[in-house]
């Protein structure tokens, strides 16, 4: 039997978020993983058991009498599974794993955690580089700093910061005879997207532009290789402004336009209850908070 269950795992995990949710997206979103993957899971995980956990309807899912049991159980083990691990942890008081995205560790992270190893030096922070938002449901990592539009459930929570997004792109990409003078040029250029094409699109229409080429253009899921694909010369992309401070200042990148526009996101400190009260945590919650106040702000000129 526990064989069995080992198989259906991810697909009970997946189920659970997006039960709680009665949202296929807002579970993508809190697992950091596409609407696609959780469909498929949830598909899978139905398949095997031979039942409808939801009911589909355009733009709406409910959940069956099947997925409503399913759904209780879970919620309550989950809960029960993520006290113990926190319990379990505190027996290596002097550690403390928090998992962080590669691109905000390299770029806002890792410049100020010296000021904190200098605070704390008898804290132990290890770092565990992941896009994955469930490092911490798992159970690999104590804290997680993620970026996410709703904030999170089920965990204690802490918002760190927003961000403004504004085209960057390489010095010398600007061609003399489309300069770069004007947003309207942008139709003349090549376009990096993250994740989707919404972003350029809401930008466009702030900086009153027509938005047509929006729906072209690569779309690159992660945000230093999207910065790495500017600083090429591979196109313009909407960089999030407190990523991109020093490759504006050295130069690697340009912002050519001055508008922006507020990002559909934040960057959130996660933990469960049981971690969130540890002393450890405490003091590295409240360094995070106390750098985020500090940040300059989505200007960069």
């Amino acid at each position: 039997m526990r064989r069995n269950l080992q198989h259906h795992l991810s697909g009970l995990r997946f189920f659970e978020a997006a039960a709680r949710h009665l949202s296929f997206t807002r579970a993508a979103l809190e697992l950091c993983v596409t609407q696609a993957a959780v469909s498929h899971q949830v598909r899978a995980l139905e398949t095997a058991l031979g039942l409808q956990l939801f009911e589909r309807r355009p733009r709406q899912v409910n959940l069956t009498a099947a997925g409503v049991r399913l759904l209780n159980v879970l919620s309550n083990s989950f809960d029960r599974i993520e006290q113990v691990l926190a319990e379990l942890k505190q027996q290596s008081s002097s550690s403390l794993q928090l998992a962080v995205t590669p691109s905000f560790s390299s770029r806002w992270l890792m410049p100020r955690l010296p000021h904190f190893w200098d605070a704390h030096p008898e804290i132990e922070l290890h770092l565990h580089h992941t896009a994955q938002g469930d490092a911490l449901a798992s159970g690999a990592v104590d804290a997680a700093i993620i970026w996410t539009p709703i904030k999170p459930e089920r965990v204690w929570a802490q918002r760190l910061f927003g961000t403004q997004l504004s085209p960057v792109c390489a010095p010398g990409l600007a061609r003399p005879e489309y300069p770069l003078s004007e947003p309207a040029a942008l139709a003349h250029y090549p376009l990096l997207h993250e994740d989707s094409v919404d972003d350029w699109q809401r930008w466009m229409q702030a900086a009153q532009v027509e938005a047509a080429q929006v729906q072209s253009g690569p779309v690159i899921d992660d945000s230093n290789a999207l910065l790495m694909a500017a600083m090429s010369g591979r196109g313009v992309a909407l960089g999030r402004l407190v990523l991109v401070e020093d490759d504006l200042r050295n130069g690697r990148l340009i912002r050519p336009f001055a508008q922006s526009i507020e990002a559909e996101g934040a960057y959130w400190l996660i933990a469960s209850s049981a971690i969130a009260e540890q002393p450890r945590f405490k003091a590295l919650a409240a360094f995070l908070q106390s750098q985020a106040k500090a940040q300059a702000g989505p200007e960069f000129n």
